[in-house]
């Protein structure tokens, strides 16, 4: 596969932001879709994707209701991101307490070591 110049692949070098513990939310596209957000840590950015190793937390408008998937990495488009929020860099993302307020926020308490 021939990748345009200046491109980084999975492979390539992290970025700046490597390493910092982050929730990210992204577009919903249709009305019935979840909210889904996603909470861990920067792997690496590309102009396109933002790299996050972590966990997504699915969700419903109206409901208490919070699943949380397994830790994987995922390649969120910048495209799809609504908004990422920058977290405490001491924050044990994958034991931490996850909330989801009755106002459809997600607060994150923190958590035992990880």
């Amino acid at each position: 596969m021939e990748m345009p110049a200046g491109a980084v692949g999975a492979r390539g070098a992290p970025s700046p932001n490597a390493g910092k513990v982050v929730k990210v939310r992204w577009v919903k596209r249709y009305a019935e879709a979840t909210t889904q957000i996603g909470l861990g840590e920067v792997v690496r950015e590309t102009p396109e994707y933002l790299v996050i190793r972590g966990v997504v937390l699915n969700f419903r408008k109206g409901s208490t209701e919070l699943k949380r998937d397994e830790e994987r990495v995922r390649w969120i488009p910048w495209s799809e991101i609504a908004v990422v929020c920058e977290l405490p860099t001491d924050l044990k993302w994958r034991t931490a307490e996850v909330t989801l307020e009755p106002w459809g926020d997600i607060t994150c308490r923190p958590g035992t070591q990880a």
